[in-house]
């Protein structure tokens, strides 16, 4: 009786183990993945990605892991139909999340938000037009306070790029083109007082720049200088 106990429960398992891989990874008639679907690092038993397919679309929530990540995932995708938009949150291995938005053919689209490592404050807010920065992009201290404000188009740094510390005091004011500084720029102290200022041309400081000591001219430098002048 005993045995027969044994043997009946070994069978029972192996059996249940069947049908459970039956439940995952099974394709429809056109041989497209269909169903539950569970995708392994090559020779490991760890989980790479988990989700389900509507005839070889996905739909719902994809759980995305790293290879040592075990049981947290360091990605969500959320499909939904009828739309080419994804929904995607990144997260720590720690579970915290780091950042959120939305992607489209793989590219960023849309905004997207950043977060400290507590995983709730907010760091950096940034939009994107297919997979490229465009718009304001604005960084934050852990308390809330901006800590840089920055105009991008088309993945370049474009206008104005303005710097502040965690009381709201301007620190530093550029301009940009095209990527490179190119135009005016003021530098100030931690207490908001104006301590050098000129004009950047193709990334280089360009015509005369102003020094100043607790707020009054101390000097004048003009740029370009010879090959050992000074150019920071």
């Amino acid at each position: 009786m005993f045995l027969k106990t044994i043997l009946f429960s070994f069978f029972l398992t192996v059996f249940s183990g069947v049908l459970m891989a039956q439940d995952f990874n099974e394709k429809d008639a056109q041989g497209k993945r269909h169903g539950a679907w569970h995708k392994f690092y090559e020779g490991t038993k760890q989980l790479r990605y988990e989700g389900v397919f509507e005839h070889g679309k996905e739909v719902g929530v994809f759980k995305f892991y790293s290879e040592k990540s075990g049981q947290q995932p360091t990605a969500t995708k959320t499909y939904t139909e009828g739309s080419d938009e994804v929904d995607v949150v990144y997260f720590r291995e720690s579970g915290k999340k780091i950042s959120q938005g939305q992607m489209k053919d793989r590219n960023r689209i849309g905004s997207w938000e950043y977060y400290h490592e507590d995983g709730k404050s907010l760091m950096v807010e940034e939009k994107y037009i297919n997979g490229k920065l465009q718009g304001e992009r604005i960084v934050y201290f852990q308390n809330g306070q901006i800590a840089q404000r920055q105009s991008f188009s088309e993945g370049k740094e474009e206008g104005g790029d303005k710097h502040y510390n965690e009381n709201g005091v301007l620190l530093k004011s550029y301009t940009y083109e095209s990527g490179l500084l190119d135009g005016w720029a003021k530098l100030y102290s931690s207490d908001g007082t104006l301590e050098r200022e000129g004009n950047y041309k193709d990334n280089k400081k360009h015509g005369t720049w102003r020094y100043y000591k607790d707020g009054k001219l101390d000097k004048e430098i003009k740029f370009p200088q010879n090959k050992i002048g000074i150019q920071h």
